[in-house]
């Protein structure tokens, strides 16, 4: 088994905590960060032998062996929930780590509580110091009730509410039930705020199957978040200001009006809000007019067009008006009526909210979630 491919992947794939993607014959390998990560590499080349030689066992001993030697190497983690995924135990915030003065977190859960046997741990950890919002679905009220939380806690099942049932189950796309949702918890947390009178400086959107590689100073990192941005892998997992994760109450409104079956459709785009962001929002899944950007084959080589464009690609890009039959580039593509992750990018870019990964965020969706 070549397990070169899991360390060729381009940037925008770990920053936006996609799964693998394939590789061209010019892609380099990620070197590791020291010895301790390339001696974990080189145990789980090892095992990957051991296991095609139906040795699991042995192979199993090695890649905890890897773990062990660099537990938060990123590349590392996510070879192993490709090879064994149940090795994977999830990382916990320090006991020691605390929201930093002034600050008071919500904690969002909302959708199907996948894996939570993997992450409860972690989740309650957080819970010691945030209050937590759950919005789920009936076969998840048992695990949603049993999450032990020294704060507030507060969870809605969604066939409780016959007309958010109805909301729910109308929902043409799976990824769409998620942000609604989210909606929900959104409003949970306005109305806890007007009960105690007390708002909250930031809000973090979980998911119960994703894998935070390192979450020791979860609520000190996103903190320290750049102030005028989201933390971010994505759509999966995100955080930021209060005033900033609000927004988001409007995104599930607005997807039945402008993200529903748009996917080919042009939105002007901001080029100083990409700009001023990384790659952990998808925004290189929004449609770019061929004829202003050509084609370039990779994510860095489109952000590289952007900046040598200036002010006059820019100008091309915020006003531009599709022709019939126009060609599009996409360097990611989603699902072809609602694409979740690029319509996020999309929603934050008209909003002028840059993006940044956050390490308190970095991870990968278990793949053993279903």
């Amino acid at each position: 088994m070549d397990l070169s491919p899991f360390f060729q992947q381009e940037p925008w794939v770990l920053e936006s905590a996609s799964a693998d993607h394939p590789v061209s014959p010019s892609s380099t390998e990620m070197p590791p960060a020291g010895p301790r990560q390339a001696e974990a590499r080189a145990l789980l080349a090892e095992g990957a032998q051991l296991e095609q030689a139906g040795r699991s066992t042995e192979a199993e001993l090695l890649w905890s062996r890897a773990l062990n030697l660099a537990p938060a190497d990123l590349l590392v983690r996510r070879v192993i929930n490709q090879l064994r995924p149940s090795l994977n135990r999830h990382p916990l915030p320090s006991l020691l780590s605390r929201p930093p003065g002034g600050s008071r977190f919500a904690l969002l859960l909302p959708g199907q509580l996948r894996c939570l046997e993997h992450s409860r741990e972690f989740i309650e950890r957080l819970c010691r110091r945030a209050d937590l919002f759950i919005c789920t679905e009936e076969r998840y009220r048992e695990a949603a009730a049993g999450l032990r939380c020294r704060r507030h806690r507060e969870v809605r099942i969604i066939e409780d509410h016959p007309e958010e049932a109805a909301d729910d189950a109308a929902l043409p796309v799976a990824s769409m039930k998620q942000w609604h949702k989210l909606g929900l918890c959104l409003a949970m947390v306005r109305e806890q705020e007007r009960r105690s009178g007390r708002a909250y400086t930031h809000l973090v959107k979980l998911r119960s199957d994703y894998l935070h590689v390192s979450p020791e100073h979860f609520f000190g990192d996103l903190v320290g978040h750049p102030g005028d941005g989201l933390a971010c892998a994505s759509d999966k997992v995100f955080a930021g200001r209060r005033d900033l994760m609000m927004l988001f109450g409007g995104f599930q409104r607005a997807i039945a009006g402008f993200f529903d079956s748009r996917e080919h459709t042009y939105w002007p785009i901001n080029v100083d809000t990409i700009l001023a962001s990384d790659d952990s929002s998808k925004w290189y899944g929004m449609n770019w007019p061929e004829r202003l950007v050509g084609r370039p084959e990779r994510v860095a080589e489109l952000r590289q067009v952007l900046q040598l464009g200036g002010r006059e690609l820019a100008a091309a890009l915020s006003g531009f008006q599709a022709q019939p039959g126009e060609s599009f580039l996409r360097l990611f593509q989603g699902h072809p009526r609602f694409a979740s992750e690029v319509c996020f990018a999309r929603f934050l870019n008209l909003c002028a909210v840059p993006t940044h990964g956050n390490r308190a965020l970095q991870g990968f969706l278990r793949s053993d979630r279903s």
